[in-house]
């Protein structure tokens, strides 16, 4: 049975989350694996079920990587990242915008500042969307961002196709259990000559699944991520 909490996360999601990986990283096969990438919604709920508060403690409400000037504050790198997206983007007031995979919210409030565009952002997480919501009345924003809880791999279930100026996602579409279809929904519900613009979370070319180094490296990235199966930059490109 599962068990809800007031907030959303439910019990059994967490608890199952490390069935999803074989003890020993050397029995980890294939089948594994494939298991992760057919049942990506049940994995990645179950991370993020678990892990959305410790995140918030160290991250605040982005979740993402981003580069440092020396001497730089965190949360001005954060949000220094989440802006060039947006200027590269040229994001503008009134432009409609999407947020694939939008978190808790940090990166969409930053945007909508920044840019003064509406975003709406589509997350699959009771828990997170809550906190999402929570964050943007707070910060007095209701009016200027909107979340809708969704599969991003099905985003025209719930956006009309070409409704969008512009669609971003930050480190998101990870989780996702194919880049071609994910990208192919986001291709549909942009307009003609939308931009879409992603920081991709992906191993390097040099990766090779076939050194055992190489393959432990990228179970442990995962395990610890909540990502069904990890994929090379060229891949992505």
């Amino acid at each position: 049975m599962s068990l809800s909490s007031k907030d959303g996360r439910i019990t059994s999601r967490i608890e199952n989350y490390g069935n999803f990986w074989q003890g020993d990283p050397n029995q980890d096969s294939r089948v594994d694996s494939d298991n992760r990438v057919h049942n990506y919604t049940e994995l990645v709920n179950g991370y993020y079920d678990g892990a959305t508060v410790l995140y918030e403690f160290g991250w605040g409400k982005s979740f993402h990587f981003c580069r440092f000037y020396r001497g730089e504050h965190f949360t001005s790198a954060i949000a220094r990242h989440e802006h060039y997206l947006a200027a590269r983007m040229e994001l503008k007031p009134g432009m409609k915008v999407l947020d694939v995979g939008s978190g808790v919210g940090g990166p969409a409030l930053q945007i909508a500042r920044f840019s003064g565009a509406h975003i709406t952002g589509i997350n699959n997480n009771e828990f997170q969307l809550e906190r999402a919501k929570k964050y943007t009345t707070g910060a007095g924003l209701d009016d200027q961002v909107t979340f809708v809880k969704g599969d991003f791999m099905k985003l025209t279930e719930y956006f009309s196709e070409a409704s969008f100026d512009a669609v971003y996602a930050i480190e998101a579409t990870i989780h996702a259990p194919s880049w071609e279809d994910v990208y192919n929904e986001i291709k549909k519900v942009l307009k003609p000559g939308g931009v879409f613009g992603v920081y991709e979370f992906c191993m390097t070319d040099a990766w090779d699944p076939t050194i055992p180094s190489h393959k432990d490296l990228a179970r442990r990235i995962a395990l610890g991520n909540g990502i069904p199966e990890m994929r090379t930059l060229s891949r992505a490109r």
